[in-house]
């Protein structure tokens, strides 16, 4: 039976592996395909604009010489030209001549050459009305010409664009618009960059999908098929009553559970025609004839039915994919849209406001996440997620059609209610179908997935905003909300099987006896706090408005802070692996909040966009290094305090860190209301230093009890 398990798991590897690089090579041959096309089309569309700017000018200019002004006399025509080269960053230089001199100039003198043809927009043409097939043997030759001309550091020449002026017979004056080639290698790389993001979020988002279609598909009906064949190998012949019926290996566990149910059924039958039958004499054989037919049907499971709504966690893992998709379009540019919004109202400083989306945010999470796991009990986690949809996408419309910076905030408070009952729906139905063999797998399933929809969201949101703007992202969000409650509508059951009964049920524990707990309320406060308040003050609410400052584009802000959750992603299980091998737990929380409050610190002197790259690059190593061990090492504290039971241990941990998540952005908002970006960061970062400092004078210092002198 072992083959089955061999097959289920050859079958899934190739599927994944043949769907992922089918998807990766689509991908490559479309951004190609799109990089050479743009290449081609800007040009046309550049030179209608030079010829506009071109005509805009030349109508001036001979607006003047009609009134008789002489050509070369004209007055602030500099400055004339220089206010249109300002407004437009695609133009190098503008320059006037007359038989073959400068008259008049805006911009770098060394980029006009007057023996320079002008631009010509044939051959654009000729290659957009080529054949598809012509087009495609162009890319392969232009390519690797386009891909050295992205990473080039040398600035290719200006292309001209020469418009007449008719002053006598004699003499030839001419309007020169000098097209910028560094701005086309400017549009060029960051589409390059684009295409890179959403060929790493179409990898993502195809290998969830793949994931939940083979396990729905394959895996779980060959399991089902593996468990039917093993009981019936072994004489048992119980019928399952759910068993799935998804494609054709679910048909196929379908009939041999069938099979039993046809074999029950004679079983029954005959047994019914024994017991019935007038021959027989009602004597001590009627007894023995019974106790056979037990025997019998005892044996081989003949009368035996059983099954309940199972679930899985695949039930679970596409509607939270989306949901969590949709909420983190908006991170990477939240700050900038209520910077956008604001305005003066109840005293609140513009600094602050900035921040109070997510501190809004994250306090009703803190709030709310309590009462939302009761109502999972009262309600249902299907229908809990449901209920939350309401809450989120009033939240998100509310967003995309505020006119204030304070209906922002009231939206995302609204928004957060919504995000905290369907997060912790999704939990629940996660804990609801996994044993206790599988629980950390089936936790580690949760935090993947929002990790994997925070990277994709993210960076996927920010270029959605540069090229449409911010508030249709949240009518985007508020569609994919209603597509994730359509998913669980239909994948979700509606009551999965139960779990363990609470410990709340059982007894009640005193929380307040973690707070004499010194070794627990150390890691409390001295990491898990700080490292929210790195996570929303740093990446989430710094890092866009520090990035802008430095006039970084909206979708490079979403490509900076994508590389937080693409160093997680993988380094967080290898940090994990070494936690469990090498026992350091207390080492490593230690050595990450260190490491953050070394990155923040370095942030201060000058300032540069690769720096910032830099620091979240870092900081995504940090917090994969501390993520990993904290939750071990706070339980291994908490055992000082046997009394408080593990779940009340781990609630108390989460509304802390929420804690950490609201202070976050308020303390960055009012330290760079008085010092600069950089500074700002380098005081926090002293204080996480600090932290960090600490903790490990008290983790060195506090002796743990044994097992023998206290467990949970």
């Amino acid at each position: 039976m072992n083959q089955f398990h061999t097959l289920a798991s050859l079958i899934n590897k190739r599927l994944l592996y043949i769907t992922v690089i089918s998807a990766f090579l689509a991908s490559l041959l479309s951004a190609a395909y799109t990089l050479v096309e743009f290449n081609h089309a800007i040009k046309p569309e550049l030179l209608k604009k030079a010829n506009a700017i071109g005509q805009l000018i030349h109508d001036d200019v001979e607006l003047a010489i009609d009134a008789g002004v002489p050509f070369r006399q004209v007055r602030g025509m500099d400055t004339y030209l220089n206010d249109i080269l300002n407004q437009y960053p695609e133009l190098t230089f503008i320059a006037l001549t007359n038989q073959g001199d400068i008259i008049h100039h805006a911009g770098l003198i060394a980029d006009f050459d007057p023996t320079s043809p002008p631009l010509s927009r044939q051959s654009a043409t000729d290659y957009l009305a080529s054949s598809l097939l012509e087009r495609l043997s162009v890319m392969l030759v232009e390519l690797p010409q386009m891909v050295s001309l992205l990473f080039s550091q040398e600035s290719p020449p200006s292309d001209l664009f020469q418009l007449p002026i008719h002053l006598t017979d004699d003499e030839r004056a001419f309007v020169v618009v000098a097209l910028n080639a560094s701005y086309v290698q400017s549009q060029l790389t960051d589409i390059f960059f684009d295409i890179a993001i959403v060929l790493i979020a179409v990898l993502l988002v195809c290998f969830e999908v793949v994931m939940v279609v083979v396990m729905f598909y394959v895996s779980g009906p060959l399991e089902e098929s593996e468990s039917i064949l093993k009981r019936q190998v072994k004489g048992d012949f119980s019928v399952n009553e759910n068993v799935t019926r998804q494609g054709v290996i679910g048909r196929f566990s379908q009939r041999l559970n069938q099979d039993s149910k046809d074999l029950q059924s004679r079983f029954k039958s005959l047994f019914a025609q024994l017991i019935s039958s007038p021959s027989r004499s009602k004597d001590a054989s009627e007894v023995d004839l019974k106790a056979q037919v037990e025997s019998l049907s005892n044996r081989f499971q003949l009368q035996r039915r059983f099954g309940s709504d199972q679930g899985s966690i695949v039930d679970a893992r596409i509607p939270l994919f989306v949901f969590s998709f949709a909420e983190e379009l908006s991170k990477s540019f939240m700050p900038l849209f209520v910077n956008e919004l604001y305005h003066p109202s109840f005293g609140i400083d513009r600094d602050v406001m900035l921040g109070l989306p997510i501190s809004v945010f994250m306090l009703v999470i803190a709030i709310s996440t309590p009462f939302a796991a009761r109502w999972v009990d009262r309600w249902g986690q299907k229908k809990l997620f449901l209920i939350g949809l309401a809450p989120a996408i009033v939240g998100y419309l509310g967003c995309a059609f505020a006119s204030t910076s304070l209906e922002v905030v009231i939206a995302r408070g609204v928004t957060a209610l919504g995000y905290a009952v369907i997060t912790i729906s999704c939990q629940s139905y996660i804990a609801a179908v996994v044993t206790s063999q599988n629980r950390a797998k089936g936790m580690a399933v949760f935090v993947g997935v929002l990790m994997t929809a925070t990277m994709c969201g993210t960076a996927l949101g920010a270029i959605i905003a540069d090229r449409i703007g911010y508030q249709p992202v949240f009518l985007l969000s508020a569609l994919l909300a209603v597509f994730a409650g359509v998913l669980a509508w239909r994948m979700f059951l509606s009551q999965p099987k139960k779990t363990v009964a609470s410990v709340h049920g059982e007894h009640k524990s005193n929380v307040f006896l973690l707070l004499k707990n010194v070794r627990f309320m150390a890691i409390v406060l001295l990491c898990a706090i700080p490292a929210k308040i790195v996570l929303t003050g740093f990446l989430y609410f710094l890092v866009p408005l520090y990035l802008v400052s430095l006039d970084a584009s909206q979708s490079e802000v979403g490509r900076i802070m994508m590389v937080y959750s693409l160093v997680i992603i993988p380094l967080s299980p290898l940090a994990s692996g070494i936690a469990d091998r090498t026992q350091k737990t207390n080492q490593l929380i230690v050595l990450g909040t260190l490491l953050s409050g070394a990155i923040l610190i370095s942030l201060y002197g000058e300032a540069s966009l690769y720096k910032v790259l830099l620091a979240v690059a870092l900081m995504g190593v940090a917090h994969a290094i501390l993520k990993a061990p904290l939750i071990a090492c706070a339980l291994e504290a908490a055992e000082h305090s046997p009394e408080v039971g593990r779940t009340e241990v781990l609630g108390f941990l989460r509304t802390a860190e929420r804690i950490g998540s609201v202070v976050g952005p308020l303390l960055v908002a009012a330290l760079i209301a008085k010092y600069s970006f950089g500074l700002a960061m380098s005081v926090v970062g002293v204080g996480i230093f600090i932290c960090g400092l600490l903790i490990c004078v008290i983790l060195n210092q506090v002796k743990t009890l044994t097992p023998e002198e206290g467990t949970l």
